[in-house]
């Protein structure tokens, strides 16, 4: 019997079905040249075990910026028809800064955004990396930080949902001005903070459309120097320096998390296969 759950489904058969859209992406990569790579969790879980973490309950993938816009782009046409591609320029509501693929015909609906006009089927999670300047580094993430939350107050209102978005009362006023901005508005500054260093040459990238305090910039070598490795029976790619990309996000990978660390992270309160 499976340990791990995701409402009534043991999670193999959910890691099955998110397998079937890091197919896709990858056929759509190889074929028109794209680079990228497994990270976070799906990194660790090629590296381990040669497949998924087994409680891991998604699937992430990164790319440099210019690959990302490239992706996206060609996503138009070439996704299959069980796929679908959301972020904040395909379907306004959509609360992030990156895209996700989607599975047709599925419902993969997280706690947070059940309340949201988005799709909610299964998904991958596609993540862009960005050019940054260290002395300049906190400032973005300040400001990205500051309009995120005003994004996500500004949701709430529209939905009317009353949830506390900070208990910080300087971040709150922030944020409640900045609401005053159309989601439009909104979004394209983000991707304005994120995009600014990009036309110059840079030592360090950084996931600035989902910063995280605990992350540290990394060599660009990391995002750009990639290797094949196997996932699931099949071959993708995956940096050249993943052991410096997982000593970064997880520490010493030989450890086990704690065992209360060790259960899907995300939330679901429905699901359709």
């Amino acid at each position: 019997m499976c340990q791990y759950k995701i409402c009534q489904y043991d999670i193999k058969e959910v890691q099955d079905k998110l397998f079937t859209i890091l197919i896709e992406v990858d056929r759509i990569c190889r074929k028109h040249h794209i680079r990228y790579s497994l990270e976070g969790g799906t990194l660790l879980g090629a590296i381990k075990y040669k497949g998924f973490v087994p409680w891991d309950d998604d699937i992430d993938i990164v790319m440099e910026r210019k690959e990302y816009e490239k992706f996206l782009k060609i996503c138009r046409s070439e996704l299959k028809e069980d796929f679908f591609l959301q972020n904040n320029r395909t379907v306004r509501d959509f609360p992030l800064s990156y895209s996700k693929i989607h599975r047709k015909g599925t419902l993969y609906v997280q706690d947070n955004t059940e309340h949201l006009k988005i799709h909610h089927g299964l998904f991958i999670d596609i993540f862009p990396v960005d050019h940054i300047f260290l002395p300049v580094l906190r400032l973005q993430i300040a400001l990205i930080g500051s309009l995120t939350g005003a994004r996500g107050m500004k949701l709430n209102r529209l939905y009317k949902k009353k949830e506390e978005i900070t208990k910080n009362r300087l971040k709150l006023w922030i944020y409640q001005i900045l609401a005053l901005l159309p989601l439009r508005w909104i979004n394209v500054s983000i991707d304005l903070i994120c995009n600014i260093l990009n036309p110059f040459p840079c030592k360090y990238y950084y996931e600035l459309c989902n910063p995280n305090r605990k992350f540290r910039p990394l060599n660009r070598k990391v995002y750009q120097e990639l290797i094949e490795m196997e996932f699931m029976g099949l071959r993708f790619l995956v940096s050249k320096h993943y052991r410096a990309f997982l000593k970064s996000r997880f520490g010493d990978i030989r450890k086990l998390p704690p065992e209360e660390e060790r259960r899907p992270s995300h939330n679901i309160i429905r699901c359709k296969l």
